[in-house]
């Protein structure tokens, strides 16, 4: 899962001049979708599928706002808070009762806290797994991400209408495909930008262009992009994103 970075507060400048506001908290969290496509791009922040619409992708709450404890919406208060929101498609957002979840940041990897490339693997045909280099906590915590949103669900055991599996096969496929057409020099590296860019699959094309440092370099100038938790002398691998924690992903 593409690690990112979510912007601190105050005002950017955009590709066409004008600017945009990042705010500490909004009036309406709805209000926050202009900023967060800006600072991470068209893509859901779980399971990296691109958008093309902004009313295609969702003000995602990290820690759920439909979450209860003896009756009382323990995380209320951060419904309108810019450091609880991601992005995320309906099909995530929706994940398994996803809302009713308590989400501990300390206890669970997420996007914009961990290197969330290192927390999980892509394989082919669609399959996502716990890094298996994990242990103890940062295995656990690895873990309930996968779970979170259920990531890790077969075409047998997602929901009708839960296509995420088919995606990422394809998604393999095609990364696969042309892999070999880059290496084969019939294509060149903005074909595999525009392709990721309009496609989504990010984590998926990292993977399958390992030890491609051109096109690895690329895919960290996505917006939002956690670039700094990528080692640049060892083919852009990852890095812990929290060194010295018992879990340093």
């Amino acid at each position: 899962m593409r690690p990112v970075v979510k912007l601190t507060p105050g005002t950017y400048t955009m590709s066409d001049g004008s600017s945009i506001d990042v705010r500490n908290s909004y009036n309406d969290y709805h209000d926050a979708k202009p900023a967060l496509v800006y600072n991470l791009g068209m893509f859901c922040s779980y399971c990296e599928e691109a958008y093309h619409q902004p009313r295609d992708l969702h003000v995602e709450h990290v820690q759920p706002k439909g979450y209860e404890e003896n009756g009382v919406k323990i995380y209320a208060h951060l419904e309108k808070e810019w450091s609880n929101f991601l992005l995320s498609c309906a099909t995530c957002n929706g994940a398994d009762n996803k809302d009713t979840k308590n989400v501990v940041l300390t206890e669970c990897h997420l996007p914009h806290l961990n290197n969330t490339y290192k927390s999980l693997v892509y394989k082919a045909g669609g399959v996502v797994e716990v890094n298996p280099v994990l242990t103890g906590d940062a295995y656990n915590h690895a873990k309930k991400l996968l779970d979170l949103v259920g990531l890790g669900k077969s075409p047998a055991t997602s929901r009708p209408g839960d296509t995420r599996y088919k995606k990422r096969s394809k998604d393999w496929d095609l990364a696969c495909k042309y892999r070999a057409k880059f290496d084969a020099g019939k294509i060149g590296l903005d074909v595999i930008v525009d392709f990721v860019s309009n496609r989504g699959g990010w984590s998926i094309w990292f993977t399958v262009f390992s030890g491609c440092d051109d096109v690895r370099n690329a895919l960290l100038d996505f917006p939002g992009t956690a670039r700094q938790y990528f080692d640049a002398s060892n083919h852009y691998e990852p890095l812990d994103r929290n060194p010295g924690l018992a879990d340093p992903t």
